[in-house]
């Protein structure tokens, strides 16, 4: 109760703060394996190996493993389903895109024969870290909630964003004790729906440096710049079981631009084996939220007229922006391969991301002490591991395959204990990040100094999706809908070596 009375108040009292909430911040803290072909058909793993413009990004170690320059460019064809069941109720949708998922390049230079410094290399890439792309439909069938239900039992906690909307509508009142509540009988039922299309990603800069020391140590280091460009348009809808409904519409954009630094190694020990560290420091993001929303509802008697309202009532007021900090987490990447001669190698790849780290402040620079209280509560530290291969058929062709595993960054006693999630401005909405999954494999082809690598992954990720948060407990029926996405990437990288 008192995480929900503080985080009310401070939700209202910063009546401007839109997207700074626990659940919008992980958003922007989480990555997707996107990069070259054949980084993604070994699922990312290739810390310990380098050589691939991917880990100019990962471990920029990899830069010193390059012995010639390197110019390439990767495209990708994303097509990702989505399928959500609530209740029983199963809804499905899907969405198309065409990006870029990598290109760059990358310098090498040898030294004099005897020095002990190898070569010396130098890189520009770009990334694609996550991919926001994405349709979603959710629909459930009489829901013994109701959005009513959260705002007035948020508005008589503190206060609520969406009461005034509410109330403008017609939907909400307060009563003789200065009480919110609504028009629904007691026991009422809705059949609600969302639909949300979301859009735009995180990319990254990188400036990389690294040396090779005698084939056997190599290092890097790079500077990343990061940008965040994303967009979210919701409906929300609710039909009553006695007749009339709402619907609620959002409209998010966010923009942001964040530096990281990055710092690592790859050590052979013998011929045949090889580890790699890396570690990134948390990325500091300036961001800009720009929003809008209205409610409009529907089938409702004019108390003044006894006649349907005409036009319908709808509450749209201003829309409105706001800056603020964002810094993600850090990451710890350690690295492991062993190659079996030159007929091919296997490589496996552990990250350990604290997303307690995650930190929001306002434009000056003031943190939100319980807001990021919270978000330590909540979250917790998760692995991600990678396994890759590759097997030469040939002197011009390989074939590669790959999985990972990507765990949930929350902690599951914030569910098993019925937490209290608070949502910033007029979106009630919130995911809770489920553990995702990789599966992928491809080829690739080189002769002389031209090569072409193409790669198929699945990503299988899962969420519970919240139209809004529900305190009740020991109830008969399901508070958030089984949200899977399915995302088949069709990824192609060609390049020149010279």
């Amino acid at each position: 109760m008192k995480k929900y009375i503080l985080l009310t108040s401070l939700l209202m009292a910063n009546s401007l703060v839109f997207a700074q909430a626990e659940f919008d911040a992980l958003k922007y803290s989480l990555t997707d394996i996107n990069g070259s072909a054949r980084y993604v058909s070994m699922s990312g793993a290739f810390g310990a190996l380098g050589g691939d413009m991917s880990t100019l990004g990962m471990n920029p170690a990899g830069i010193a493993v390059y012995r010639s320059s390197e110019l390439s460019l990767t495209p990708s064809l994303s097509t990702l389903s989505t399928k959500s069941v609530f209740n029983g109720y199963e809804s499905t949708d899907s969405k198309s895109k065409m990006l870029i998922n990598n290109f760059g390049y990358v310098g090498s230079f040898r030294t004099y024969d005897e020095s002990s410094l190898s070569n010396f290399n130098f890189g520009i890439s770009y990334n694609k870290v996550k991919d926001f792309n994405r349709n979603s439909t959710l629909i459930g069938k009489s829901h013994p909630k109701t959005l009513l239900d959260r705002i007035c039992i948020d508005e008589n906690n503190g206060g609520s964003s969406l009461y005034d909307y509410a109330y403008e509508t017609w939907l909400v009142e307060k009563n003789s004790s200065g009480n919110c509540v609504s028009i629904l009988s007691d026991g009422e039922t809705a059949t609600n729906a969302m639909y949300m299309m979301e859009s735009g990603g995180i990319g990254e800069w990188n400036f990389t440096l690294g040396a090779n020391y005698n084939h056997n140590l190599y290092l890097g280091l790079s500077l990343g710049v990061q940008s965040i460009d994303y967009e979210l348009k919701s409906v929300y809808d609710e039909d009553f079981a006695q007749g009339g409904g709402l619907e609620l519409r959002n409209v998010l954009s966010t923009q942001g631009a964040g530096v990281n630094l990055k710092i690592g190694a790859i050590v052979r020990l013998c011929p045949e084996l090889r580890i790699g560290l890396a570690y990134h420091t948390p990325t500091y993001y300036s961001m800009t939220d720009n929003y809008g929303a209205s409610m409009t509802s529907s089938g409702l008697i004019d108390p003044v007229t006894n006649k349907a309202f005409d036009p319908a009532p709808e509450y749209y007021p201003e829309d409105g922006s706001t800056d603020y900090q964002l810094k993600t987490p850090g990451r710890l990447m350690y690295s492991m391969a062993y190659q079996f001669g030159k007929t091919g190698f296997i490589s496996m790849d552990w990250d350990v991301v604290d997303y307690r780290e995650t930190t929001l402040k306002d434009a000056d620079g003031v943190p939100f002490g319980d807001l990021n209280g919270y978000m330590n509560d909540d979250f917790r530290a998760a692995s991600n591991l990678r396994l890759g291969g590759e097997l030469r058929v040939s002197d011009n062709f390989s074939l590669r395959a790959g999985t990972a595993w990507y765990q949930s960054p929350v902690k599951a006693s914030l569910e098993n204990n019925n937490t209290y999630v608070g949502t910033a401005g007029t979106t009630p909405q919130y995911s809770i990040e489920k553990d995702t999954y990789y599966a992928s494999c491809g080829f690739g082809y080189h002769s002389g100094a031209f090569f072409l690598d193409a790669a198929l992954q699945e990503q299988m990720r899962s969420e519970h999706f919240y139209n809004f948060y529900d305190e009740a407990t020991n109830v008969s029926y399901k508070k958030y809908a089984d949200l899977s996405s399915n995302k088949t990437n069709v990824v192609v990288t060609v390049g020149l070596k010279f």
